[in-house]
């Protein structure tokens, strides 16, 4: 098969936690400013748990977009979740909007 597949990934709230805690600067590593940005709409606590789930959530989404690349996929800042005007988060991959909704 050559084109992209079904990806799915699985990230633990804990694991993300400990990540953004113990490594500075790795929520800029791995999140652009806009999923940064998002992750505390609505005055949430960057360090919270609220945030730390919203950035689980994006990392598991982009992980899986990645899979369904069958590993030839972009960097992870090359791959957004980005929410949309209703909420639900669609998938942007180098700066375009693919269509797809994250789930």
């Amino acid at each position: 098969m050559t084109g992209p597949s079904v990806g799915c990934d699985v990230v633990a709230v804990d694991r993300m936690r400990r990540l953004v805690a113990d490594r500075p600067g790795a929520r800029e590593r791995i999140f652009t400013t806009a999923e940064l940005a998002d992750a505390v709409r609505g005055d949430v606590d960057p360090d919270g748990d609220v945030a730390i789930e919203r950035l689980a959530a994006r990392f598991a989404a982009k992980e899986a977009a990645r899979k369904a690349l069958r590993g030839r996929g972009p960097a992870l800042l090359a791959v957004e979740v980005r929410t949309d005007h209703d909420g639900a988060p669609e998938l942007w991959v180098d700066g375009h909007r693919t269509g797809l909704a994250c789930s």
